[in-house]
């Protein structure tokens, strides 16, 4: 026979048959893609290491976990009365602005001692993301976690009850007339940039407008009084209840546990395919990846017109952007933006850049890696990702950015600054423009430009909770 006492030669032929009529059978595709899979599937060991890191990384509340000391040291200023409401419903803006519009909400609820309704937000329009004023109302946990909204608030603030909705507080349905909506600053209308100017007299007002409504000398446990609390801009000092109760206060609102999963999955990821130096259980690691936040989504080119505002053009956030990782140094990029045609201008430019570079700078051609959260999820982590609206997805990149070595972002945005701002409570330095001349500059975080780059400043510094 032809093969007779070959038998190695037959198996041989024999596979490359089975071969041949596996790819006419399934296609060349799905064959590779079913042998790399298998060659690649995490053993054991690998998802036990990433099921500890991502436990280990959620576990971190940056940068530490609550102290509810400064928080209970503020409300036992305040005389609490049963029979009135506060609720802050609606409110509007990206998560920046969201989160602290809720903080404020309760702050000034606080003051004026009474209950509070878990906040709800407006729900941007997914079809036009500029706008963000809709009329379709969605509950707290549409970006944050409720039930740790409600445990914070309880133990930091035990004088102050927390209702799911205003039908759950005592007595509702016999309230004194129709909700009265308020302004935060209605009492202080004329307040300089940088805030109210009195607010330890806001409880004293309050009550004395409650008198001009004709309900102050009429409220009781068994007639409530409901009121709304309206949305303004940035005009609660924050720094006036102290330093202690700041770095405290914002950690009553954490985001959803699903972007918080997803978000310490990129860093695993990060840390597993860069070989970066990153241990979960630190709030910034040294060394590791630059954060680069990128403002030029439609909703900001049109708030902010390139025309007048520099740091709404593309090139000029790019040049900020490319000075800062150069002297870094840092070989992996990772972009928060909600345009990716942006993200694959800029690594493409910054490729460019420093190929062209000299000494230095050309050595790192194909070095720096420029990466998203889209890149860094796979299979039913980016499935979950995709599944996510534009604001729930800029949660992950929120958390990520807290974590970055460098962070770098521009100053008409309360993303940026609030991440800078909560960075900055590691700095060294106690003021925010340091090392430069930057409006934040510290060893942490930059938001780019002077005062004189913008047409104006928004009061983030002052009016925002870290």
């Amino acid at each position: 026979m032809l093969f007779q006492g070959r038998p190695l030669v037959v198996f041989s032929l024999a596979v490359i048959l089975l071969f041949v009529w596996s790819l006419r059978l399934l296609g060349v595709h799905e064959v590779l893609s079913d042998l790399v899979s298998s060659f690649f599937d995490e053993t054991p060991s690998q998802q036990h290491a990433e099921s500890a890191f991502v436990r280990q990384a959620m576990g971190v509340e940056f940068p530490a976990p609550i102290d509810y000391g400064p928080i209970r040291q503020v409300c036992s200023r305040t005389r609490f009365r049963p029979g009135l409401l506060f609720s802050c419903e609606g409110q509007h803006g990206g998560i920046g602005m969201v989160r602290n519009q809720i903080l404020k909400c309760v702050r000034y609820a606080i003051h004026g001692g009474g209950a509070v309704v878990v906040p709800s937000m407006a729900l941007r329009n997914a079809k036009d993301i500029t706008d963000i004023e809709t009329a379709t109302e969605v509950p707290l946990d549409y970006l944050l976690d409720r039930e740790a909204f409600i445990t914070h608030l309880t133990e930091g603030c035990p004088g102050m009850r927390v209702y799911e909705r205003a039908a759950d507080f005592p007595s509702y349905n016999t309230r004194i007339g129709e909700p009265l909506s308020l302004l935060g600053d209605q009492f202080e209308p004329d307040h300089p940039r940088e805030g109210l100017r009195h607010p330890e007299t806001w409880r004293q007002s309050f009550d004395k407008w409650l008198d001009q409504m004709s309900v102050g000398d009429r409220l009781r446990p068994d007639a409530p009084v409901h009121v709304k609390l309206e949305q303004s801009f940035l005009e609660y000092p924050v720094r006036d209840d102290g330093d202690a109760f700041v770095h405290e206060f914002g950690k009553i609102l954490s985001f959803r546990n699903d972007t918080r999963a997803l978000a310490a999955k990129i860093l695993f990821e990060l840390k597993a395919r860069f070989s970066l130096p990153i241990d979960p259980t630190r709030a910034i690691n040294p060394d590791a990846f630059y954060g680069a936040h990128l403002r030029l989504e439609e909703d900001a080119t049109s708030a902010w017109s390139p025309d007048e505002w520099r740091f709404s053009r593309m090139e000029d956030q790019f040049e900020e952007q490319f000075k800062n990782l150069e002297r870094t140094g840092l070989g992996v990029v990772y972009v928060a933006s909600g345009n990716q045609s942006v993200v694959d201008v800029f690594a493409q430019r910054l490729h460019e850049r420093l190929a062209a570079g000299p000494g230095p700078e050309k050595k790192q051609k194909g070095v720096v890696q420029v990466v998203t959260k889209h890149d860094l999820l796979r299979g039913p982590d980016r499935q979950w990702l995709d599944g996510l609206t534009f604001d729930q997805q800029a949660l992950v990149d929120f958390l990520v950015m807290f974590r970055a070595s460098a962070f770098m972002g521009v100053a008409h945005s309360s993303f940026p600054w609030t991440i800078a701002l909560r960075r900055h409570e590691l700095s060294e330095y106690a003021n925010y423009g340091n090392e430069g001349s930057d409006l934040l500059r510290d060893e942490y975080s930059i938001i780019m430009g002077m005062e004189a780059d913008y047409p104006y400043v928004d009061p983030f510094v002052y009016g925002l909770w870290p």
